[in-house]
C-alpha cells in the first residue's frame, strides 16, 4: 500500500521531480567546476599540493576518455566534462610546480614528477578505457565516476592526517565538493525514482557502500580539519617552521 501511494506521488510530481533533478545536475556541475578552481588556489597560496597524486591522476583519466572516446557516454552532461578536463590540465601542471615541496623524503620522486604525475595519468587512463570496454560506455561512465568519487572523498582525509597540516587542505574546497556529492546523490535518486537512471544506484548494495562511504569521509573530513587547525593554533611556532621551510623550498 505504501509503495503504490509512493509511486503514484511520484507520478503525480513527474514533472517538478525532473526539474529538481535539472537544477541539482547544474548546480553539481558548477561547484565540481569551482571545486577544481579552489584546489588551484589552494596549492598556488600555500606552494603544496591540495589534492593527492591518486585522485587528480584518476579525474584526468576518466574525463579525457569520456569526453573524446566515449563523449556520448557523458552527453548529458552537455560538455562539462571537457570544461573540468581541461581545467584538471591547469590544475595539474599548478600541482607539480609546487609537489617538490612534498617530497623532500624521496628525491626520486621529486626529481621525476612530470614522469609520476605522467604515468599515473596513462594507467588510470588505461583502466578507465579498459572497465568500458568490458562493461560498456553507460555503466562505466558511472562506475568510473564512482572511483573518482571515492577518491576525491578519501584522498583528502588520507592528506591531511598524513600531513598533520591544514596547508593545503580547504574548507572551502571540502564545501563545493560535498555539496556537488550530496546534490548529485539526490539528482540519480531522482533519477531512480522516475525511471531514468543511468545505472544500478540504492537497490545495489555496492552503490549503497558507495554512497555510505562517500558521505562518511566527507563529514570527517571538516572534523580533521578542525581538530588539526587547533593543534596548529595551539602551537604558532611550530606552524611558522613549517612556513618558512616551505617557502625556502618554493
Amino acid at each position: 500500500m505504501a509503495q503504490t501511494s509512493l509511486i503514484s506521488a511520484i507520478l503525480e510530481h513527474q514533472d517538478a521531480l525532473a526539474s529538481v533533478a535539472e537544477f541539482l545536475r547544474i548546480l553539481a556541475g558548477i561547484c565540481w567546476t569551482l571545486n577544481y578552481f579552489s584546489m588551484l588556489w589552494t596549492t598556488r597560496k600555500d606552494k603544496i599540493p591540495s589534492t593527492g597524486i591518486f585522485p587528480l591522476c584518476n579525474d584526468i583519466a576518466w574525463e579525457f576518455i569520456y569526453a573524446f572516446v566515449y563523449p556520448t557516454a557523458s552527453a548529458h552532461w552537455q560538455g562539462g566534462v571537457r570544461v573540468w578536463f581541461m581545467v584538471h590540465c591547469i590544475v595539474i601542471v599548478t600541482i607539480i610546480k609546487y609537489a617538490h615541496n612534498e617530497w623532500d623524503y624521496f628525491p626520486l620522486i621529486q626529481r621525476n614528477l612530470y614522469l609520476v604525475y605522467g604515468l599515473v595519468t596513462v594507467g588510470f587512463a588505461f583502466g578507465q578505457y579498459s572497465f568500458a570496454c568490458e562493461v560498456g560506455p553507460a555503466l562505466g561512465f558511472f562506475y568510473g565516476g564512482v572511483l573518482c568519487q571515492t577518491l576525491a572523498s578519501l584522498g583528502p582525509v588520507a592528506q591531511i592526517l598524513s600531513r598533520n597540516s591544514t596547508r593545503g587542505a580547504s574548507l572551502l574546497t571540502w564545501f563545493l565538493r560535498a555539496v556537488a556529492t550530496f546534490g548529485g546523490f539526490i539528482k540519480l535518486t531522482i533519477y531512480y525514482l522516475t525511471g531514468n537512471a543511468a545505472g544500478p544506484w540504492i537497490e545495489s548494495p555496492m552503490c549503497r557502500f558507495y554512497i555510505g562511504l562517500t558521505l562518511v569521509l566527507d563529514l570527517v573530513y571538516p572534523i580533521c580539519y578542525y581538530i588539526i587547525r587547533r593543534q596548529e593554533l595551539a602551537d604558532p611556532q611550530a606552524e611558522q617552521r613549517r612556513k618558512a621551510k616551505l617557502g625556502k623550498r618554493a
